[in-house]
C-alpha cells in the first residue's frame, strides 16, 4: 500500500503537483509504510484514522480502492507516465526524475536496468556516468543484503500484542508470552511464537484457530497450533501445563548460544535441563518449574533479562549475582529527537506537529522535557544570513511557549547534516540560538572507512554539536551501515563530552546493541531518542530503550534518564 502512495506521489511530482499534495501523499506513505497494523484490517474495523498523515482525501481514496480494487483519480493522475517509471522507482538512488528519464531511454525495469549498465549501454546513450555509477553501487550493495524475510521489530510487536490481547480474554488460558527473538527485542524478527500454560490445553488450541484475522490453520494438534494471519505471517503456538510452564518459557526464548551455555554449566552441577523442567541427573527426578524465577532459581542464579541472554557474560554474572540494573521505559524523562513544523522549508522531511501539540504528547508519557529537534534550514532555499533569521525566529517560539507556564520544558534543538568533508550544514552563528545540535550524516554513505570515521570526527569537534544522530546509518532490511573506526569515535566522544543516539525510529534502531556495549565499556554516554516526525511516533520510546538494554546499559549512561538542570548543565557549550 506505501508503494501504491509513493507512485502517486511520484505521479504528483513529474505533473508538477503542488507541495501540499506531493507532501501529504509523501507522508501517508512513510505512515502506512512504518504502520504496526495492516492497512486494511484497519479499514475494515473503520479505524484508518488511527494512521498519521491520512487525511479525508487520501481516506477516499483508500476507501474507493478497497472497494473496487482501483482509484479513478489515481490512474487519472499517472495517465501519460511509462508504466517502468514506477517499477524504477523501488531502486535505491532513483527518485521520480531519474525514473522518467531511464525510461524514456528505453529502460523497462530492474532487471533491463542492470543489464544496461552492466554492459555500459547507458552511459553510451548519453546517461551520466557518475549516476550511473552510482546507481549500480546501490543495487549490489541491495543484492548482497540476505534475503531473509525477517520483519522489524515494531511491526512483529505490534502483531503480537494483538495476539495477545485475544489470548488473554478467555479464562482456559491462564499466561501467555511471546517467544524467541521478539521477547528478546532483536531488531528484526522470523515467525511469532507464544507459549501458553494451560489446565484445558484443548480448550485453549480451539480457542485460538478461531482467532479473527487468521488466513489458514496449518497445524491443530492437543498442545500445538500453528496459524498463518490475513497477511501471510505464520505464528506457533505451544500450551503447557502451569506446573512447568517456566521451563518452556526459558528454553524457547533462548538465544540457542544462552542455552547451550547455560546446559553445559546445568552439568557440572549434575542437572539436566530441557522445556519440561531440571532434571537431577543421580536421580532422574524432574522439577518442574512454574516460573523463570524458580527455574534460574534451581540453578542458584539471577534471573537474566530476556534482552541480554545472548551468551555475552550474562550467565557469570548471574551466577555471581552481579548483574546490572538495566534502564527501563519508565526511566525515560525526556525525548530529545522530535520533529516540529517550526521551520517551513528544512533539509529533509518536516515535522508535522507544532511544539504544543509536542509537548501536549510528552506530558502524556510522563516526560520533563522535550526536543524540537527539526532537519536544519535547507541549504537549497537558504544562504548563511537567512539560515540565522530562520534560527534565531525558532529560539523565540520555543521560549514564549517555555514562558507560558507549561509542566514541560521543550528544549530549542536541530538536527544538523554532517557534509562529506566533515563540516556542518549551519554556520556557527546560526547554531549559538540552539541548546544544542544533533549532527548526523544524511549523505556520500559510500565514503572509505578513513574518510567516514575522519568525517564524523571533525563534526563532534564542533563545541555546539553534543549528539550523533542515528550513528551507522544503517536502514534495517534496506541499507548497510557506513564503514567506521568506532573504536576512534567512542575514544574521542568518551574524552569528549560528546553522546551518541540511540534512535528509535522503526528502521534504524541505530547505534545497534552490540556497539552500544562497545561504546559503554569505553565510558561513553547515549540519548535514546525516537527521530518521530508526527506525535504517534513517541511511542516508539520502548523500542530505543529494548536497544539500550540488549546493549546493558543502565539509567545512569543514558542522558535522558537525567533531571532537567542536570540536563542542562551537560549540554552547556
Amino acid at each position: 500500500m506505501a508503494r501504491k502512495l509513493q507512485e502517486v506521489t511520484a505521479a504528483y511530482t513529474l505533473n508538477k503537483g503542488n507541495l501540499f499534495q506531493i507532501r501529504a501523499y509523501e507522508n501517508a506513505a512513510t505512515s502506512i509504510e512504518h504502520s504496526t497494523s495492516e492497512v486494511k484490517d484497519l479499514w475494515e474495523e473503520g479505524n484508518l484514522d488511527k494512521i498519521s498523515g491520512i487525511g479525508e482525501a487520501i481516506k477516499a481514496h483508500l476507501d474507493e480502492l478497497f472497494k473496487t480494487g482501483k482509484v479513478k483519480h489515481w490512474e487519472e493522475i499517472k495517465k501519460g507516465i511509462p508504466s517502468g517509471v514506477f517499477e524504477l522507482l523501488g531502486i535505491p538512488g532513483i527518485g521520480p526524475k531519474t525514473a522518467l528519464k531511464l525510461a524514456k531511454m528505453g529502460v523497462s525495469g530492474k532487471d533491463d536496468l542492470i543489464h544496461q549498465l552492466r554492459n555500459n549501454i547507458l552511459v553510451k546513450k548519453g546517461f551520466s556516468k557518475p549516476l550511473a555509477r552510482k546507481i549500480g553501487d546501490a543495487l549490489k550493495r541491495e543484492s548482497a543484503r540476505p534475503k531473509d524475510g525477517r520483519m522489524l521489530l515494531t511491526f512483529a510487536f505490534a502483531q503480537a500484542e494483538r495476539i495477545l490481547e485475544y489470548l488473554k480474554k478467555t479464562p482456559d488460558i491462564e499466561k501467555v508470552d511471546a517467544l524467541g527473538s521478539l521477547r528478546r527485542m532483536v531488531a528484526t524478527i522470523g515467525d511469532l511464537d507464544f507459549a501458553i500454560a494451560s489446565e484445558t490445553p484443548q480448550k485453549a488450541i480451539d480457542y485460538i484457530v478461531k482467532m479473527p484475522g487468521i488466513s489458514k490453520v496449518s497445524e491443530k494438534g492437543n498442545t500445538k497450533a500453528t496459524i498463518i494471519l490475513s497477511g501471510g505471517l505464520s505464528v506457533d503456538f505451544i500450551v503447557v501445563d502451569p506446573a512447568s510452564y517456566g521451563a518452556l518459557l526459558q528454553h524457547f526464548t533462548g538465544s540457542k548460544a544462552h542455552n547451550i551455555h547455560l546446559r553445559s554449566y546445568a552439568e557440572k552441577n549434575g542437572l539436566s535441563l530441557s522445556e519440561f523442567g531440571v532434571r537431577n541427573v543421580k536421580t532422574s527426578k524432574i522439577n518442574q518449574t512454574s516460573t523463570e524465577e524458580e527455574f534460574y532459581g534451581l540453578l542458584k542464579m539471577q534471573v537474566p533479562p530476556p534482552e541480554i541472554r545472548e551468551d555475552t557474560d550474562e550467565i557469570e554474572l548471574a551466577i555471581k549475582h552481579q548483574l546490572p540494573q538495566l534502564v527501563e521505559l519508565e526511566d525515560i524523562k525526556g525525548d530529545l529527537h522530535v520533529h516540529s513544523n517550526l521551520i517551513a522549508k528544512p533539509s529533509h522531511d518536516p515535522g508535522v506537529n507544532s511544539i504544543k501539540e509536542i509537548a501536549k504528547t510528552a506530558k502524556k508519557l510522563g516526560y520533563r522535557y522535550v526536543g524540537s529537534c527539526d532537519h536544519q534550514p535547507s541549504q537549497a532555499n537558504h544562504n548563511a544570513e537567512e539560515m540565522i533569521q530562520v534560527l534565531e525566529k525558532k529560539k523565540k517560539a520555543i521560549e514564549q511557549f517555555n514562558y507560558s507556564g507549561h509542566s514541560v520544558r521543550v528544549l530549542n534543538l536541530l538536527e544538523v547534516d554532517i557534509l562529506p568533508d566533515g563540516s556542518l550544514g549551519v554556520p556557527d552563528g546560526a547554531l549559538k540560538y540552539l541548546d544544542f545540535a544533533v549532527a548526523s550524516v544524511h549523505s556520500s554513505f559510500n565514503q572509505s572507512r578513513n574518510q567516514m570515521t575522519m568525517r564524523i570526527l571533525r563534526a563532534l569537534q564542533n563545541p555546539y554539536v553534543k549528539v550523533l544522530g542515528h550513528p551507522t546509518g544503517r536502514l534495517l532490511n534496506k541499507r548497510e551501515s557506513y564503514k567506521v573506526d568506532w573504536k576512534k569515535v567512542f575514544k574521542f566522544a568518551a574524552k569528549n563530552n560528546k553522546a551518541l543516539e540511540i534512535n528509535a525510529y522503526p528502521d534504524r534502531l541505530d547505534l545497534p546493541d552490540i556497539l552500544v556495549r562497545e561504546a559503554k565499556e569505553y565510558g561513553v554516554k547515549f540519548v535514546v531518542s525516537t527521530d518521530s516526525h508526527n506525535v504517534s511516533q513517541m511511542d516508539n520510546m520502548r523500542f530505543g530503550v529494548a536497544v539500550a538494554r540488549r546493549g546493558w546499559c543502565e539509567a545512569k549512561d543514558i542522558i535522558n534518564t537525567w533531571d532537567f538542570k542536570r540536563l542542562l548543565e551537560w549540554c552547556r557549550i
